[in-house]
């Protein structure tokens, strides 16, 4: 993804049993990644690890980036589909089946999503990007009653 990032979304779809990852650049690109149960459990993992590196969930809900995020609602936006010029992956996506992920000098952790063959897509997610995904994923599998996310830390601030 070589734009910068605009939106994540990420929505139940009962006729698939599956989540849906929505991401928009500011270019107007929308990258759409279906994600099964177990590649939820495999990620949710990734994301817990990567946030304890930085202090924990509650560590990461405190910071002043993520407090105006929760102010302004960030969690509570409509994903705006309206404004997609292109879908690199395609209209209907990819299945996610792979994940690589590394964390850059910068302190960005750069999660690759990809499917079993082909192209997937790169989030670059600094510290607040990586708490707010992980709270995208966490609604997203409360809602499709998974209950992969049981053991998450209730670190909302708002």
């Amino acid at each position: 993804m070589a734009d910068s990032l605009h939106q994540l979304n990420v929505s139940y779809v009962a006729a698939e049993d599956r989540l849906l990852l929505r991401v928009s650049t500011l270019g107007g690109d929308e990258y759409r990644i279906w994600l099964t149960r177990r590649f939820c459990a495999l990620l949710n993992g990734i994301l817990q690890k990567q946030m304890e590196q930085f202090g924990g969930a509650p560590v990461l809900a405190a910071s002043n980036e993520a407090r105006q995020l929760f102010k302004h609602g960030a969690m509570e936006k409509k994903f705006e589909a309206g404004n997609s010029i292109s879908f690199p992956l395609g209209e209907s996506g990819i299945l996610a089946h792979r994940i690589n992920s590394r964390i850059g000098e910068d302190g960005v952790l750069a999660l690759q999503i990809l499917p079993g063959k082909g192209e997937g897509v790169t989030l670059n997610l600094n510290q607040t990007l990586l708490y707010m995904f992980y709270n995208l994923l966490a609604q997203g599998m409360e809602q499709a009653e998974w209950h992969l996310a049981a053991g998450r830390p209730d670190a909302k601030v708002h």
